[in-house]
């Protein structure tokens, strides 16, 4: 069972090497902060809000969100830099060249799905949305994946019984794959 587990894991490093690249990513070497267009002058675009009495979601903290482009082509994909990009989300909006790394706030289960576009010359202009997710949770399905069957039904069983308000909540890298605009060439 524990070669088979080596060989599975060995399999699964290798084939992400293969679709991935293995490039080193490309250096990020400054942070942009988020534009609120709630009035907030602090990340917490919902803070406004918050003291004048209204019910909004509960401030849970940040999080740097890479945005990183990459060209497509026959050979498969490789990162590129310089392209211009907008993320949009209830309630602020940053504007980068990629590679970046952007702070948006965080809001457990009800942090805003971010909407990152991406243009550069030469090139079609590219949108993706990145959805938040439940990063206790994830982790917690994860651990009980080694233990066989038997551990995914228990880690799934503690799982339905928790209290998941709580739990931590995060975006994964926005990748944008642009493609080479045939009216360019």
């Amino acid at each position: 069972m524990y070669c088979v587990r080596r060989l599975v894991t060995g399999l699964v490093i290798l084939g992400g090497c293969c679709l991935g690249g293995c490039a080193t990513p490309l250096a990020v070497t400054t942070v942009t902060d988020i534009r609120s267009s709630t009035g907030s002058r602090d990340i917490d675009v919902y803070e406004p809000k918050r003291r004048a009495g209204a019910s909004v979601p509960e401030y849970a903290g940040d999080q740097l969100v890479e945005v990183r482009t990459y060209q497509k082509s026959d050979q498969g994909e490789a990162e590129m830099a310089g392209a211009t990009c907008l993320l949009a989300a209830t309630g602020f909006s940053a504007t980068m060249t990629s590679p970046a790394k952007v702070r948006v706030p965080l809001y457990r289960s009800q942090s805003s799905t971010l909407a990152v576009t991406c243009q550069m010359p030469g090139f079609q202009k590219r949108m993706v949305t990145v959805a938040p997710f439940d990063a206790t949770r994830a982790s917690r399905l994860a651990s009980g994946s080694g233990g066989g069957l038997v551990g995914a039904v228990l880690v799934a069983a503690v799982d339905a019984a928790a209290d998941n308000s709580n739990n931590d909540w995060r975006y994964p890298v926005a990748r944008v794959v642009m493609e080479v605009d045939p009216s360019a060439r």
